[in-house]
């Protein structure tokens, strides 16, 4: 009993154990542990990391409250609001209308509509007028600027959702070839697939101008190779290079080898088509010389609205808020969309690749 007593009384005494804050852990891959198990441990072991949530910088558009934005990837539900088929197109434009508030197109543009209702008052006070017919010929070559300006602002989208796409086929196209493969180990297998997943999220914040997420690659790759891959000046291709020589020089069939081949190669070209976006807009001086010509062409409206008799101020306001509404919005989204990764849920691509890779060498 004294002896009981003592011991209890000794622990008692003891010094509490420090808390150590939790680190991201390394991929290790344990000798009696299937290395394809431990790679979906490691996956699932990232998505609390940072690096795999949405950007740190968003487009305008993304932030709609009570509507569906390109933010998400879109299920049924965001169709069924989109298209609402069960209650018909009434209930849709309706429910647009009274979400207007919430817009952040509106919200945004709500300076510069004051700005032009104002001065549509003060034209119409002092009775300032111009030929209401030189307003039309203007307006032609503007709608011809803007239009072809939205035209490549959305082309530019399309090719970079395209280029995502294909990105995560190739992917899902080089696991399942490694895992039809019975020449290839296990362990093989799970480093390539570890390289593709990092090469996905590296992707991703080179898309969105953030810094390589080193904690999911650490977490995904082993040491010698997260190291490798963190210090690459690009470490999406420094993924791809590895993955490479983890396969060349293995005792694969030929056409198996041109396979694989051609798909990282196909990665290389996708991940240039992301630099090229990213770093080469529009021409700059191009939407300068249009948005000039617009916003000339909507501070000279209420002048030939006033000339062409226009009876009051309220109208006049109204007539030139709503075409002012109208152009500045669609100006402002081929604005929002000409940097397409700032809008497109790329963390969410990431996700799907990331598992698709994994569910390919699974099975």
């Amino acid at each position: 009993m004294r002896c009981t007593l003592l011991l209890a009384t000794a622990h008692a005494l003891q010094p509490p154990t420090p808390h150590h804050r939790l680190q991201p852990r390394a991929a290790t891959i344990n000798a009696s542990e299937d290395p394809l198990q431990t790679l979906a441990s490691n996956v699932d072991a990232i998505w609390s990391l940072p690096g795999t949530g949405p950007a740190g910088v968003r487009s305008r558009m993304t932030k709609e409250r009570k509507e569906a934005t390109h933010a998400t990837l879109w299920g049924k539900a965001e169709w069924d609001q989109q298209i609402a088929y069960k209650h018909g197109p009434h209930r849709r434009y309706a429910r647009v209308l009274a979400r207007s508030i919430y817009s952040p197109l509106m919200r945004g543009l709500a300076p510069s509509i004051a700005l032009l209702s104002v001065w549509s008052v003060f034209v119409f006070q002092k009775k300032l007028t111009i030929t209401a017919n030189g307003l039309g010929f203007l307006a032609s070559p503007i709608g011809l600027l803007l239009a072809f300006r939205v035209n490549s602002c959305v082309s530019r989208f399309h090719a970079a959702r395209e280029m995502w796409g294909k990105m995560t086929y190739e992917c899902r196209d080089v696991a399942s070839t490694l895992s039809a493969c019975k020449e290839i180990d296990a362990e093989t297998k799970a480093r390539c697939g570890a390289l593709l997943a990092a090469y996905a999220w590296c992707a991703k914040s080179a898309s969105t101008f953030e810094e390589a997420p080193s904690q999911v690659v650490r977490t995904l790759l082993n040491e010698e190779d997260s190291t490798t891959v963190l210090k690459a000046r690009k470490p999406a291709l420094k993924c791809l290079s590895l993955v490479r020589k983890a396969t060349i020089a293995l005792p694969l069939g030929h056409h198996v080898e041109k396979e694989l081949y051609h798909s990282i190669s196909d990665l290389n070209l996708l991940y240039g088509g992301i630099e090229r976006l990213i770093s080469t807009p529009l021409a700059p001086m191009y939407m300068r010389h249009y948005q000039r010509g617009l916003l000339a062409w909507l501070f000279l409206l209420p002048c030939g609205l006033t000339k062409a008799g226009c009876s009051t101020a309220l109208k006049l306001v109204c007539v030139v808020a709503s075409a002012a509404y109208l152009f500045l919005g669609i100006d402002e989204i081929g604005l929002q969309i000409e940097q397409p990764f700032f809008v497109m849920p790329v963390h969410k691509l990431a996700e799907g690749l990331t598992r698709d890779v994994v569910e390919e060498l699974s099975t």
